[in-house]
């Protein structure tokens, strides 16, 4: 099974999401983002003393192809560039799952708009592929704009929504900092059930 975190506006917390899914759910990681904020991540789990995260950084189709046949249909997740470009494409033709993080803002919306296209090129290639949209940064004072996020994913028909959101806490940012995942950091906090959450509900999906 391939998960891949992809949008193709950056800055919406695929990587985030990328390395919190991989802790908890103890899988590798191919990191296509030019920024490699997966595989820094990992760099600095080696200083915590934590359990060493797989992370592979391919730079071109002929270099994924590769570190999939050297993973051999392991399950794994892939965190995308957030640009379009065909290394990224190619992510997701060669993904089961696709989890597309968003902020209820108008700003993402319109960005949902484009990626939306490169979805439906994808979908030509891989009709199998599931398209999932996550509700991330959300506001914990704001269940509108959450609500207006949600009416619009569900009306497009290439979307699916993925019930469980994920907040905006400082627990992310923390965790991150210190090579953790949230629930390495500060397993009682909201963060933490948060992606606990999300990993349930996925494996559901899986």
């Amino acid at each position: 099974m391939v998960i891949t975190l992809a949008h193709q506006k950056g800055g919406v917390g695929k990587s985030t999401v990328a390395t919190n899914l991989a802790v908890e759910m103890r899988l590798p990681v191919i990191d296509l983002d030019s920024q490699h904020s997966c595989y820094l991540f990992s760099v600095l789990r080696r200083g915590e003393h934590c359990k060493e995260l797989s992370v592979y950084t391919p730079e071109t189709v002929d270099e994924l192809e590769k570190v999939l046949r050297e993973l051999d249909g392991q399950d794994l997740i892939i965190d995308s560039g957030g640009y379009d470009n065909d290394l990224n494409r190619y992510a997701l033709l060669v993904s089961d799952l696709v989890i597309t993080p968003v902020a209820p803002s108008q700003i993402e919306v319109f960005g949902l708009l484009k990626f939306v296209e490169i979805v439906r090129e994808a979908l030509k290639i891989n009709p199998n592929l599931r398209v999932y949209v996550l509700i991330n940064n959300a506001d914990p004072r704001s269940s509108r704009e959450n609500r207006e996020l949600e009416r619009f994913i569900e009306s497009e028909e290439s979307f699916n929504l993925i019930k469980t959101k994920l907040y905006r806490r400082a627990d992310y940012r923390r965790a991150y900092s210190e090579g953790l995942s949230v629930c390495e950091y500060n397993p009682s906090g909201k963060a933490c059930r948060e992606v606990k959450n999300l990993v349930s509900e996925l494996n559901a999906l899986l």
